[in-house]
């Protein structure tokens, strides 16, 4: 069944249940899919055809849920975007989709331009989200996308400082949250906190599999550990994601240890792993099941999970540094990035993934897409790892430059692009270091082009042109970067003294 039919089958079996409450409107289904009829009329009168691709810029609120199903049932492709990017980035997104419409917060929409597209703002008054629906028809279209059709963009940062849209299909939607929602006991009586952000693929994916089930999503705009206690708690909470960082808040903070979390059965983590002192303390304050889960854009945020058994205080502990096995339906290899030869048991190599949640390709990018994939299918995720015997995946190092922080890309030719356009810098490296809080934070060793300028200089240059969690959060000087003979930065050999003594060199 389409995530749009078992939406609408919500709707019908129990329409006085509460889908979506928490920070912003609260929101029954019978009232959603009501909604989300009147953005699909609204898209269409407004010259939607199918395939025609809608923007959305703010936080997680409900009308994104609207102009979700809305946008399926009108057979648009939503193109959710990071509202922390700033307004050049944001403009460059949109205009590469090709977006005909947007829907954006208030404090986004005077970042976004109305000559190309119309811009509408979710705010009361003249010209506003809520007059924009107050016009619009009643009734279901029914232009539901089908097959190899696309529902959504992810636009992820790209290798090349510009960021590339990740297709996401009709049958890919389907098939992902079929899947993965069967590795969750998630059904119409569960509550979901969920504070990551929608327009993330793990935060919008986890809330979809909630949605589609009929259970509720307690919705997190701000979220910070105060935040979120105080939701787990008070609407107690059976489901919820977080990552490392706030789980090493919340169990060290005297709120959360005398807080009741009896009804919390599942919690999901991922970006980086979880230490045993973690997981002690965690298995000890929140007394539920653990999961880490580890994916990607290209696969729908979860390829690989390892389950509560292995988070088991009791037990053998060694396979807890791993990211699990790979979902039912998924295939996880692990090749020699060169020859494409399938390495041995705990050989390190490329790891390769196939299956119905790998997306097609890159929107309007067939040399990138034609790069990403193997000659037999499968995705090649730029990851460096091993499979065990038993088929846990261990991740090592990356054959890309790319940095994870706080579960957000940061690609580094994007923030050395910025720095050299600073008069003070002759060339940059960044590269990702350990962070205790994020995984990994983007450091730039720079080498300045005359006089040793004022490092906040250059970090609040960077900070005036992208988006925060992309910025270095230090500077280096240097004489010269490191090269090989054919001239290239030996970017390994700058990472290489802040990962010295660990097992996994990225976060």
């Amino acid at each position: 069944m389409s995530v749009t039919e078992l939406l609408r089958s919500a709707a019908r079996l129990d329409p006085a249940a509460i889908a979506i409450e928490g920070d912003g409107r609260r929101a029954t289904f019978a009232e959603l899919s009501a909604a989300s009829d009147r953005v699909a009329n609204a898209l269409i009168a407004a010259g939607v055809e199918r395939g025609d691709r809608v923007g959305f810029v703010d936080r997680n609120s409900t009308e994104y849920w609207e102009l979700y199903l809305g946008a399926l049932k009108a057979g648009a492709v939503l193109v959710p975007l990071n509202f922390r990017l700033g307004a050049d980035e944001l403009e460059w997104s949109l205009a590469d989709a090709g977006a005909k419409l947007v829907v954006a917060g208030a404090p986004f929409a005077a970042a976004l331009s109305g000559e190309r597209r119309r811009v509408v703002v979710i705010a009361d008054g003249p010209g506003g989200y809520d007059e924009w629906l107050a016009g619009a028809a009643d009734g279901d279209p029914g232009r539901d996308a089908e097959g190899d059709e696309l529902v959504q963009l992810i636009y992820s940062s790209g290798t090349t400082g510009r960021p590339k849209g990740v297709r996401v299909s009709a049958r890919q939607q389907e098939w992902s949250v079929a899947a993965f929602g069967a590795c969750f006991d998630v059904d119409s009586n569960s509550r979901s906190l969920v504070p990551v952000p929608y327009y993330h693929v793990a935060g919008g994916g986890w809330a979809l599999i909630t949605l589609s089930r009929g259970g509720r999503i307690i919705q997190s705009r701000e979220p910070d550990a105060r935040s979120m206690l105080d939701q787990l708690v008070r609407y107690r909470a059976t489901h919820t994601a977080m990552v490392p960082a706030v789980m090493q808040i919340l169990t060290t903070s005297p709120e959360a240890r005398s807080a009741d979390f009896s009804a919390l059965r599942q919690l999901v983590y991922g970006g980086s792993p979880i230490s045993e002192p973690l997981l002690r303390a965690s298995v000890k304050t929140f007394g539920s099941q653990l999961f880490q889960s580890y994916g990607l854009s290209e696969t729908m945020g979860v390829t690989t999970l390892l389950g509560p058994d292995q988070h088991d205080v009791a037990s053998d502990l060694s396979r807890l540094r791993s990211a699990g096995r790979a979902v039912p339906g998924v295939e996880v290899e692990v090749r020699d990035p060169a020859t494409g030869r399938r390495v041995d048991v705990d050989e390190v190599g490329e790891v390769v993934v196939r299956g119905g949640s790998v997306t097609s390709g890159y929107w309007q990018r067939e040399q990138a897409t034609a790069e990403a994939f193997t000659d037999d299918g499968f995705f090649r995720t730029g990851d460096m790892g091993s499979l065990d015997e038993a088929g846990y995946l261990f991740i090592r190092d990356r054959i890309k430059d790319m940095i994870v922080t706080g579960g957000e890309n940061v690609y580094p030719a994007e923030v050395e692009s910025v720095l050299a356009g600073h008069s003070a810098v002759l060339e940059s490296a960044v590269v990702g270091v350990p962070s205790d809080a994020w995984g990994e934070r983007p450091l730039a060793f720079v080498v300045p082009s005359g006089a040793q300028p004022d490092p906040a200089e250059l970090l609040s240059w960077c900070r005036e042109r992208l988006a925060h969690f992309k910025c270095p959060t230090e500077i280096r000087f240097v004489d010269a970067l490191p090269r090989n003979p054919s001239g290239k930065v030996l970017k390994r050999e700058l990472r290489a003294p802040f990962w010295a003594g660990r097992d996994r060199h990225v976060g």
